[in-house]
């Protein structure tokens, strides 16, 4: 982030110089090989703005990402580059699902897609087919992610991308894992950890769904990776707040797989609190939802009807920032999220035990 606020101040000071419009470019075919010097500092300008809108969604800056991106997108536009448009789009698009700003990131993303198809092929393709999954799992379209992220997967396999596979290939286990396809959520695991381990990064792009590949890991008999997996995870955070949440809710499943019920609540306690300071409501209500499962299954009846209370409302919330009505019934019809609406109602009036 801070390179690139200095790359920043740097196109500004660009930008008061006398410039040549008709100087030929150095061919950047990431932005588009604009025609241009001058149009290719500023379609540079535009990936830089999306360049810090994605290390602050890492960061945990929901809204100051929303801002950098939407300068992205404001300057891809000002010189009608379409490249730099979709990349702006897609660094939007995160900082709205982390928002929780659902209707509105889906409608950015189709469009996104559709321009991507348009233009000649390009290595970040896979990257708005993956971005494009994520908006469909989020408002719970399991259908239309896993056609999507399968086919994020089979480009991005084609193009040998490494570990930019790894969010296809998570969501991909994730898709499963709430399908109950454990079978196939643990190949998917098996993928999925082989590449992390293979390119030796600390932390991953957008890798926030670890917690249903540890799962996967479990069911499948495969303990050992799964404690590596977490452990990995939980040596590269160092003070990143965003990724914390995932290695939680991992250190989490594991605790409560030992049956060590009480520590799992602790973990799962904290990632709540972070994914409040760090303003991220879905992360919240699955959050709240892991612990009413927990407490459940403890036998502690008013602590679980606390936890699914406090989840039922932030879905609510989520559905009420979707104006069509076709998108949002379909949102509220998820098995995720009319699972834990479910819950709540039935603890909230519970059924007196003389009838």
């Amino acid at each position: 982030m801070h390179c690139l606020e200095e790359s920043l101040a740097l196109y500004v000071a660009l930008g008061h110089e006398p410039l040549a419009s008709i100087e030929l470019s150095l061919p950047s075919f990431v932005i588009g090989a604009p025609p241009t010097q001058p149009l290719t500092n500023r379609a540079s300008e535009a990936l830089c703005w999306g360049l810090l809108a994605l290390a602050q969604v890492h960061s945990g800056q929901v809204h100051n990402s929303i801002g950098s991106s939407r300068r992205a997108l404001s300057l891809s536009k000002e010189i009608k580059n379409v490249w730099a448009q979709v990349i702006s789009m897609n660094g939007l698009t995160y900082g709205l699902l982390e928002a929780g700003a659902y209707e509105g990131a889906l409608g950015l993303m189709q469009h996104a897609v559709a321009l991507a198809r348009s233009l000649p092929p390009t290595i970040n393709f896979q990257g708005f087919l993956t971005t494009l999954g994520s908006v469909y799992q989020t408002l719970q379209q399991w259908e239309e992610a896993h056609r999507t992220l399968e086919e994020a997967e089979a480009v991005a396999e084609t193009l040998d991308r490494g570990p930019f596979r790894v969010d296809a290939l998570s969501r991909l286990c994730m898709n499963c894992a709430v399908a109950g396809q454990w079978e196939a959520a643990y190949q998917y695991a098996l993928k999925t950890i082989a590449l992390r381990k293979s390119h030796g990064a600390a932390l991953i792009v957008l890798d926030f769904s670890l917690h249903y590949e540890i799962e996967a890991l479990l069911r499948g008999g495969d303990e050992r990776q799964a404690r590596a997996a977490v452990q990995r995870l939980g040596e590269g955070l160092r003070a990143n707040q965003r990724y914390r949440i995932p290695y939680l809710r991992s250190v989490a499943v594991l605790a409560t797989w030992d049956g060590h019920s009480e520590q799992a609540i602790g973990h799962l306690q904290e990632a709540a609190q972070v994914a409040a300071d760090l303003g991220l409501p879905a992360e919240r209500w699955q959050i709240q939802a892991a612990l009413g499962a927990l407490y459940e299954a403890g036998g502690e009846q008013e602590q679980a009807r606390t936890a699914f209370g406090e989840a039922a409302p932030l879905i609510q919330g989520l559905a009420e920032g979707i104006k069509g009505e076709a998108l949002r019934t379909r949102f509220l019809a998820g098995p995720q999220i009319q699972q834990v609406v479910q819950r709540a109602k039935d603890l909230a009036n519970p059924v007196p035990k003389d009838l």
